[in-house]
């Protein structure tokens, strides 16, 4: 009797145990399987699209896939960045200026270089013409670096893009082409994403890792809905 008892004691011990080592390593799994999701790598489509009706079209079915508002961000270009798009509500999207604007303080200063030079000339003319071509030269300098735009390549180098391709979409942008930025950890979105931007005649890159534009410089920052006049931010850093 009293070895059947110790072997049945044995035995419920061993039970006990094993149920416990089975729910430490369901535990584990969980917790494993959590870490997994948690270290799923993301990725960015780029897309350049042109300006128009195939540009609507992408970012309503890219939304419409289920990539959510803040996972999506628009780059184009507008003579009025305030003007509204029409975008499903919530997009985010960001607007560089089609303009000449803050020129006037540059040109002021050439134009003062060039003055000056003059009335060196004609004050002291042994050291005027030199000082004129220096005046003149400095004028060049400033003027060229007024006139050159830079599109959307202070946001590309924000945001850490690749050299090359951020290269090739900034001079796609100048040429009047828009940038869409959407972003996932679900591989599955890859491929229709990735189909709706050759649908709308886009060109389409993947990239790993998250590439989020934000608006820098004089870029204005805007999220498309009924609200969105009051929530662009003039040269805003963040989201």
């Amino acid at each position: 009797m009293l070895v059947h008892g110790l072997r049945r004691t044995c035995r419920a011990v061993q039970r006990f145990f094993t149920k416990v080592r089975g729910r430490v390593l369901e535990k584990e799994r969980e917790v494993s399987g959590a870490g997994s999701e948690e270290r799923a790598p993301e990725y960015t489509i780029v897309g350049v699209v042109g300006d128009g009706a195939e540009l609507n079209r992408a970012v309503r079915e890219i939304r419409d896939l289920g990539v959510s508002k803040d996972d999506l961000t628009v780059i184009l270009k507008r003579q009025d960045p305030d003007e509204p798009e029409p975008f499903p509500e919530g997009t985010r999207y960001i607007v560089i200026p089609d303009d000449r604007r803050g020129l006037e303080v540059p040109v002021g200063f050439a134009i003062a270089f060039v003055l000056l030079g003059l009335f060196f000339v004609a004050v002291v003319p042994s050291i005027g013409v030199p000082t004129l071509l220096v005046f003149i030269s400095l004028a060049a300098v400033l003027l060229a670096g007024s006139f050159t735009r830079v599109g959307a390549q202070p946001i590309l180098t924000d945001m850490e893009a690749p050299r090359e391709e951020a290269g090739s979409w900034n001079d796609e942008f100048e040429m009047g082409r828009v940038l869409i930025f959407a972003m996932t950890r679900e591989r599955r979105l890859i491929r229709p994403m990735r189909e709706i931007m050759q649908a709308n005649g886009a060109d389409y890159y993947i990239v790993e890792g998250r590439l989020e534009p934000r608006a820098v410089a004089q870029a204005v920052l805007h999220r498309a809905g009924p609200n969105e006049r009051g929530g662009s931010v003039m040269g805003a850093q963040g989201t």
